[in-house]
């Protein structure tokens, strides 16, 4: 059985504080350890941070046409294209 990747979008963090997250992961783990990445920190988000904050199912209308296909972080930052940092 295929791996499907789960898809999120909420707000960023450290270096991307005023900022938009779009994530796309295999588990709730993992997109904690890729927000963080993204982020600057070490280690991990909690969990709560992802579910407290963080819209699930949800890839949101900034990233029309740009499909998930592997794990990854994208931000949106104010008037800016959407890119990719992880």
């Amino acid at each position: 059985m295929a791996k499907t990747l789960k898809i999120w979008n909420g707000r960023g963090h450290g270096k991307y504080i005023n900022s938009h997250f779009y994530v796309a992961a295999y588990t709730n783990k993992e997109a904690c350890e890729l927000i963080a990445k993204a982020s600057g920190y070490d280690g991990s988000i909690g969990a709560n941070e992802l579910r407290n904050y963080y819209s699930k199912n949800c890839w949101g209308t900034n990233m029309d046409g740009i499909p998930p296909v592997e794990p990854c972080v994208y931000v949106k930052i104010r008037n800016e294209p959407v890119i990719r940092v992880i």
